[in-house]
């Protein structure tokens, strides 16, 4: 058995590059929130990786600090790129989540960026011993994408209701086990 915690980053400044945006205030206290309840998750931690975008990192940093542990950085959990918009964006993400194949020009379409995730995913789990867990670091619409991967019923409605930050729990055992953890009030 093997254990990922998918966790979506904190808050997120909308300064700079998408790879370099930061957190808000609100966003360092989210990964304040995240660190503490990974340390109170039975069994614990063993490995931590993110995403290599900074709002992600910045999100799993102080877990590393109180662990110990040091930060895998995994291209292919780099957020999905949406491409050149036009229009409203939740009008886009919801045809995104109806048709994986639709991308906008310069964007990756859900099932490219699916493709990526779950190899990014399956390279950590080759990587991990049996009984070893892993926190991740990692972006809603990835993370929607790769919940939708092992949970099919999980869409956009799913995804639109996920919070900033947001944790899942995901046990490889038999079958993939699927469970929301989520970060409170």
């Amino acid at each position: 058995m093997k254990t990922l915690f998918l966790i979506r980053h904190g808050k997120a400044s909308l300064d700079g590059s998408e790879s370099e945006r930061g957190l808000t205030d609100e966003g360092i206290i989210h990964a304040t929130k995240i660190t503490e309840i990974l340390q109170n998750i039975q069994p614990k931690i063993t490995k931590i990786f993110s995403s290599p975008f900074r709002r992600a990192i910045l999100t799993i940093e102080p877990l590393t600090k109180a662990t110990e542990l040091e930060i895998s950085l995994v291209e292919k959990l780099r957020e999905k790129t949406t491409g050149d918009k036009s229009g409203s964006e939740l009008d886009i993400k919801k045809m995104m989540w109806e048709d994986f194949d639709y991308k906008l020009p310069n964007g990756e379409s859900s099932n490219e960026a699916t493709s990526r995730a779950i190899t990014g995913i399956n390279e950590i789990l080759d990587n991990m011993k049996d009984m070893d867990v892993a926190a991740i670091a990692c972006h809603g619409t990835l993370i929607g994408l790769i919940l939708h991967h092992y949970q099919s019923e999980f869409g956009f409605n799913d995804w639109k209701n996920m919070t900033m930050p947001d944790i899942y729990k995901l046990t490889f055992d038999k079958d993939v086990i699927v469970t929301h953890i989520g970060c409170g009030d």
